[in-house]
């Protein structure tokens, strides 16, 4: 299955497209660009093809190739790859001084575009700096692969989805007041998406772990699994990467029927001006937003509030004339 980003910019835009592939890419000299489909070939023979995050060292002289072949190249750009932080784990995997794979090609690959696909008005405004056609095209969900959650826990459990490996020190603007908010109202708190090799969010945040809960990641397709806690939470950093960020989360957590308080980032500000979850700046404007949505009522009505809104505005198929006029 594919990660997050790849399925939300590749496979459900694409699904909008009769006749379209996905796949892992393959390249042949003569027929440009194709997909893997098990055989020992791959298929070829596309007009127009995307690619997402490659950073191989042969990516840019293969798109040179397509392009003089006359296969329209398209590369979506869902991060802001020359404001990683430290101590996300991509800084380092993408790092220049990894000569076969790193983000210099990435870099690029960006650049010998036909065009650029984008998320956020942050990378628009970056991207057209360097290059000429770069198409703003939100996320959009599809509702089929996160049904709404059918119960509210009567002690609501708070939660957070993701792996702490590649976080920018984001958990870690809750660590002043979290533990004790927790401990004031006896509540749970749940890691959802917790990879294997990487810290617990509650060590980052300094939650003692009799008061966590954690699932292990799981592929796309079981994403809705990870929806297990009754009030979500999307802390951000205040840097550049992270302004340049989707609120993709956020999505996710309201068609799941799960209310949240999100950092005050651009995307994050814009859907709550929207009525779409709420968000927030000081550890204080953190805990009266949480402590509202400890009431039942209010939590169940900003539930229903924040799916309708997201189901109406948000899916894939409210992008779809934007994803038909980049692709064709």
């Amino acid at each position: 299955m594919p990660n997050g980003s790849v399925y939300y910019r590749c496979i459900l835009p694409l699904s909008l497209i009769k006749g379209a592939v996905a796949g892992r890419p393959r390249f042949n000299t003569s027929q440009g660009f194709g997909v893997e489909d098990g055989t020992a070939h791959g298929r070829y023979g596309f007009d127009t093809v995307v690619l997402k995050l490659l950073m191989h060292k042969q990516t840019p002289k293969q798109m040179e190739a397509a392009k003089k072949i006359g296969q329209r190249l398209i590369v979506d750009v869902d991060d802001y790859y020359p404001g990683l932080h430290e101590s996300n784990l991509a800084f380092k995997s993408t790092d220049p001084s990894r000569k076969g794979w790193n983000r210099d090609h990435y870099a690029a690959s960006i650049l010998l575009a036909d065009t650029v696909t984008v998320t956020t008005p942050f990378l628009h405004d970056y991207y057209t700096q360097i290059h000429p056609d770069v198409r703003l095209i939100r996320n959009g969900i599809e509702r089929s692969l996160l049904p709404r959650r059918p119960t509210y826990n009567r002690k609501p459990v708070i939660g957070w989805m993701g792996a702490t490996s590649w976080r920018s020190n984001d958990l870690e603007i809750l660590r002043d007041w979290m533990p004790q908010f927790l401990e004031e109202h006896d509540l749970m708190f749940h890691h959802s998406g917790h990879h294997p090799s990487s810290p617990v969010a509650a060590d980052l945040i300094g939650i003692p772990h009799e008061r966590c809960s954690v699932s292990q990641m799981v592929p796309i397709n079981r994403l809705s699994t990870l929806m297990c806690f009754d009030i979500g939470l999307v802390p951000l950093a205040d840097i550049p990467f992270n302004h340049a960020k989707s609120n993709l989360k956020g999505l996710e957590y309201a068609i799941s029927g799960i209310p949240y308080v999100a950092s005050a980032l651009p995307e994050y500000q814009r859907l709550a001006n929207e009525g779409i979850g709420r968000v927030a700046v000081t550890p204080d404007h953190w805990i009266e937003e949480l402590t509202a949505l400890l009431g039942r009522r209010n939590a169940l009505n900003e539930s229903q509030r924040n799916y309708t809104r997201v189901k109406r505005d948000h899916t894939i198929d409210s992008h779809r004339d934007e994803w038909l006029a980049a692709l064709t």
